[in-house]
């Protein structure tokens, strides 16, 4: 159960109460790893899931029909961002967390979303004239309610993360993706078209709030406070700000290639990105979700962040560059098999994202760090330098086809990425060499499992194979060469996966050693 609120004693500082724990507590790299389990666990279901819509749809909708859902997304990215000014990653952070700082993120927050919901509303015609999308109005109309309802989410959201409670987090994500997909796939085959995807994150947002009362029955948390309105602000400008930058690149990448191309260039090109950042935001998901936690966490315990930090790195690359070289090699069959004939221009552009996305190892690392120590302030800087070179860069490329776009990320991508080490390092300092200590091995073992699937491919010649026969031999020869990699360099995943094989077959000694982790301190 989520831990209750209780109001400060009379006389005494008030303190967000946090859950009854065992009187035995695990330790906290154990700790650690079984947040991380059940995040990880959590997001491949709710991928498993969102896969399959995926696949359902896009046989359901057109490119073009799915242009303007990405479309909407996108500005609705922005109006999100713009809502971080009462910030989630406040709540996590605060080493003191008090009930009217709660109330006072809640507050803020949902003055600012319905703000933002009527002025959706109100310019949904004319952002609809100016991408020469008519159905767009509607689509962003819809989208607006479901953006009012989320305020009543993100506080339960927050204080679950902050507790490492994720299993009860991968419970309510799981069961809104379930209820996200199934009334998508309902509404577009009942005639609802590309609106069917707006009313689903209606539906989906509602289920998630419903959930997190069911779980945290403390209504306490939604009365209105401005009371410690400073503090929020504070932190929540700087945040909103970095968030607003970060989205407004992500979101301006499709709404600059609407306006330079058409809503069937988003579409592709959106597609071709999802699959290039399949490793890195499915795979690793886990880690992306408990490292803010995890981050915070050492900072307030003064642990050894760099430690933390390298070894992160040292785990995902292991597993997010083996996961590209299998995307690059097979990406004509994955497309085949995902998303249909009538997507086969994706393929293309999506091996060069797959090159450009092998840079951005650290990125889910480094904003959740720099929150953690405190460096709020200076990722404006940083997201402001970022988004000018990425939406810069775009627009020139964007006059040259969705080819030259993607050849663009390969520019932008690593550039970014240097300066966001560069701004962690002035916090956690380490040298290059720890850094490149810390990926050779996932070097190695990349090129290793790489040799298995060139010779599949080489083989067929050609030939034509079930897409789905394909990818499973080439997803099994990858798997054997992993695995003979990370033997062969020792690397801390083998130690990892033999302590999930012993846990598979019931042997005992899986709680002797908790050393080796993907966020640890020495």
């Amino acid at each position: 159960m989520a831990p209750e609120a209780r109001e400060a004693a009379p006389g005494k500082p008030g303190h967000f109460g946090t859950a009854k724990r065992s009187s035995i507590s695990a330790p906290p790299g154990q700790t650690l790893r079984r947040s991380l389990l059940f995040a990880t666990a959590g997001r491949y279901i709710v991928t498993a899931a969102g896969l399959i819509s995926t696949v359902i749809l896009a046989r359901l909708l057109t490119p073009s029909a799915f242009g303007i859902s990405v479309l909407g997304t996108a500005i609705l990215a922005i109006a999100e961002a713009i809502r971080e000014l009462g910030s989630i990653a406040y709540l996590v952070q605060q080493k003191d967390l008090t009930l009217a700082k709660v109330r006072t993120v809640f507050s803020i927050s949902l003055t600012v979303t319905l703000v933002i919901a009527t002025l959706l509303i109100a310019v949904s015609e004319p952002l609809a004239g100016l991408f020469d999308e008519p159905g767009l109005s509607q689509y962003l109309r819809i989208i607006a309610l479901s953006y009012a309802i989320a305020p009543f989410a993100h506080p339960i959201y927050a204080l679950l993360s902050r507790d490492m409670a994720f299993a009860t987090l991968a419970g309510i994500d799981i069961l809104t993706t379930m209820a996200n997909s199934a009334a998508a796939i309902y509404l577009v085959r009942l005639g609802f078209g590309y609106l069917g995807i707006a009313w689903a994150a209606v539906i989906s947002n509602a289920v998630w709030t419903l959930a997190g009362f069911c779980v945290r029955r403390d209504f306490s948390i939604y009365r209105p406070s401005l009371s410690e309105w400073r503090s929020v602000l504070s932190f929540g400008a700087y945040g909103s700000a970095t968030a607003l930058l970060y989205k407004a690149s992500e979101s301006f990448f499709y709404l600059i290639l609407g306006g330079l191309l058409d809503a069937r260039a988003v579409a592709l090109c959106q597609r071709a990105v999802m699959l290039s950042q399949f490793p890195e935001r499915v795979i690793l998901a886990g880690v992306g979700a408990v490292a803010l936690p995890a981050f915070s966490e050492h900072a307030r315990g003064e642990k050894d962040l760099k430690a933390a930090y390298l070894a992160a790195i040292e785990h995902i690359t292991a597993i997010q560059w083996p996961a590209l070289i299998l995307l690059g090699i097979f990406a004509g069959p994955l497309v085949s098999a995902l998303l249909g004939p009538q997507w086969s221009d994706v393929v293309s552009i999506t091996r060069i994202f797959a090159v450009a996305f092998a840079f951005n190892f650290p990125t889910g690392l480094n904003y959740p760090i720099q929150v953690a120590v405190g460096a709020i302030k200076q990722t404006v800087a940083l997201a402001i330098i970022q988004t000018v070179i990425s939406l810069a860069t775009l627009a020139f490329a964007a006059q040259f086809g969705l080819v030259a776009v993607a050849l663009s990320a390969c520019i932008t991508t690593p550039i970014n990425v240097a300066l966001s080490v560069r701004l962690v390092r002035k916090h956690i300092p380490f040298q290059l060499r720890e850094l490149a200590r810390a990926v050779w091995r996932s070097a190695v073992i990349s090129g290793l499992s790489a040799v298995g699937p060139l010779a599949i491919a080489v083989g067929i010649d050609g030939r034509a194979v079930l897409p789905v026969t394909l990818l499973a031999s080439a997803a099994f020869s990858a798997g054997i060469g992993w695995i003979f990699g990370l033997w062969l360099v020792s690397h801390p995943l083998f130690e990892e996966l033999s302590r999930a094989r012993a846990f598979g077959f019931g042997i005992s000694g899986l709680k002797r050693s908790v050393s080796h982790l993907p966020l640890r301190s020495p």
